[in-house]
């Protein structure tokens, strides 16, 4: 399988006249859209003033300098960014469009931002090209070649092996109801992920129709889902009107506990502007997860309205706010933590899972947490250190050595580069209320998505977040916990922030939060080193999370 492209090479650099003429024309069709680039997004002078015409022909010396810009304006426009133009100055054109694509086409050395760009450039042209018909019918790869084929050229019409896993995504989306459903498979990562692991064999023709066909048919199925999820809203809206409901808590979507439904109705009739968003930018974007948990809060609401116990008598006046039980809440408080501590008992775990916990108040469980364990005094009674803890002797300092628990020496100022970030007492007990609330009230009516409560912030978790703390033992469920606390203490402490003005917690949980992004993100590249897609997916997608989270708070930090 060829690793390349069949276009002709560095076509955007040529030598001589011939060469540079080709080069010229197509840079001029392209124009229009790195003008419109560079004013936009303030990225460079452009050579011909807005609403100059682009002369065909001038002198090589010019054509020279110009490619140059267009080179260079290349070598720093992002994929979002060209996300963000106007469809009208994107798809003005399809030679534009063609000649804009293949001059990143032609590069011989091709960045990740060159990929990036060039699988979204490819779906858009499909999308600008395709007749109506492609909306709403079948489309094979056949389909796809003939369309695709002024700008990748001849391709063979065969599914490459390695793109056997987008295959199944599509079999997959096709049983989809909602785009929870999707998104917390957790498909879209894997499929990021097979893309960025091709190579240069992404740009293989056979691989590009491939991908165009994929994107274009993932898009259509996002917003055929996205449409999905609205009516769901705004059927249960409706029956709860219906019913003469008026106000519903939806606390868990992040809105009142006494919302009035009229303002949930506008919210979701305004998802309509989202539909134009490309569907990856948003895979882990918590106005989605607002979405499914307004659609999940309604519904719980319409299904009490339902229940027996719940009914009205007859001639009475249904209540005009429904109020979902209120969450586990904390039986104890500890003054000296931000977080509510409880204290949870291995035989209650047991009772409620089946299965150990592996989570004790010891030295031992507090160095899996990644704390600094304490040594014992000389001559005094020896604790338990799993191998591999982090390990420090009390009051020491600088490059002092400990023995670790395989019994070689340990200095504590050189950390493994992959050891766990020392974890907080603050981390133990929001770890210890999260477990709480988990295993008190586990996710019903197969929902992928439950919330946690600290304090009055309420946090969701996706599936493979609570199997972690239910289901699931082991180094990967712990990142993935680890993970979890770390965003819950941010959304503590950011709510925090925003009633009170206090500040310190905040400080002290990003702190945290960005000593466990680092480790986390090493944490994804091993397991995708290891070809363990599903443990690189699943805390990537949780540590995107993270990170979304520490940008949200970084603009509240004084």
């Amino acid at each position: 399988m060829s690793s390349r492209t069949t276009l002709p090479l560095d076509s955007a650099t040529p030598a001589g006249p011939a060469d540079l003429t080709t080069a010229w024309a197509e840079a001029r069709r392209a124009y229009p859209i790195y003008a419109a680039l560079a004013r936009q997004f303030e990225i460079s002078a452009t050579p011909y003033s807005e609403g100059e015409a682009v002369p065909e022909e001038i002198g090589p010396a010019v054509v020279q300098r110009n490619l140059r810009w267009f080179d260079e304006m290349d070598a720093q426009v992002k994929a979002y960014q060209i996300r963000q133009l106007p469809p009208a100055t994107l798809n003005a054109k399809e030679e534009g469009l063609r000649a804009f694509i293949q001059r990143h086409l032609r590069k011989a050395e091709k960045t990740t931002a060159d990929r990036d760009k060039i699988d979204f450039l490819l779906v858009q042209y499909f999308a600008l090209c395709a007749p109506e018909s492609f909306y709403h019918d079948e489309i094979s790869l056949a389909d796809v070649i003939r369309i695709l084929q002024p700008v990748v050229g001849v391709a063979d019409a065969r599914t490459p092996d390695w793109c056997a896993t987008l295959e199944a995504t599509l079999d997959f989306v096709k049983d989809c109801r909602s785009l929870r459903d999707l998104l917390e498979s957790g498909k879209l990562d894997q499929a990021r992920l097979v893309k960025e692991s091709s190579g240069n064999l992404f740009y293989d023709p056979a691989a590009l129709v491939t991908l165009a066909r994929f994107n274009f048919l993932m898009r259509r199925a996002f917003i055929r889902l996205l449409h999905a999820d609205q009516e769901a809203v705004l059927k249960a809206l409706g029956e709860l009107d219906r019913a003469g409901v008026r106000t519903v808590d939806c606390r868990r979507a992040g809105f009142s506990a006494a919302e009035p439904t009229s303002n949930l109705r506008q919210f979701a009739e305004n998802w309509r502007p989202l539909y134009h968003k490309d569907y990856s930018e948003s895979v882990v974007g918590r106005t989605f997860e607002q979405l499914l948990a307004l659609r999940a809060d309604l519904e719980d609401g319409v299904a009490k309205l339902h229940a027996p116990a719940g009914e009205p008598a007859a001639g009475e006046t249904p209540s005009l706010t429904l109020v979902p039980a209120a969450p586990l809440q904390p039986r104890e408080l500890d003054p000296a933590t931000e977080h509510p501590r409880i204290h949870v008992e291995q035989t209650g775990y047991l009772r409620k899972t089946g299965q150990d916990s592996s989570y004790k108040k010891s030295a031992e469980s507090l160095a899996q947490l990644g704390a600094p364990v304490e040594l014992p005094a000389k001559g005094s009674e020896e604790k338990l250190v799993p191998a591999g803890a982090p390990v420090v002797t009390p009051g020491a300092s600088g490059g002092s050595a400990a023995p670790s628990a395989s019994g070689a020496p340990k200095t504590s100022s050189a950390p493994p580069a992959d050891a766990q970030p020392p974890a907080s007492a603050d981390m133990e007990s929001c770890l210890e209320t999260i477990w709480e609330q988990l295993i008190a009230t586990p996710p019903t009516r197969g929902r992928s998505m439950s919330t946690i409560t600290l304090k009055n912030t309420k946090v969701l978790l996706s599936s493979w977040e609570v199997a972690a703390f239910v289901d699931k033992g082991g180094q990967e469920s712990e990142d993935l916990r680890r993970a979890v606390v770390a965003r819950a203490m941010l959304a503590v402490a950011m709510d925090s922030r925003k009633q009170s003005g206090e500040t310190v917690s905040l400080q002290a949980a990003l702190v945290q939060a960005r000593a466990e992004v680092s480790y986390f993100q090493g944490r994804v590249e091993k397991a995708k080193q290891a070809k363990n897609t599903e443990a690189a997916v699943n805390l990537g997608i949780s540590t995107k999370r993270l990170l979304s989270f520490i940008e949200e708070a970084e603009k509240l930090s004084p």
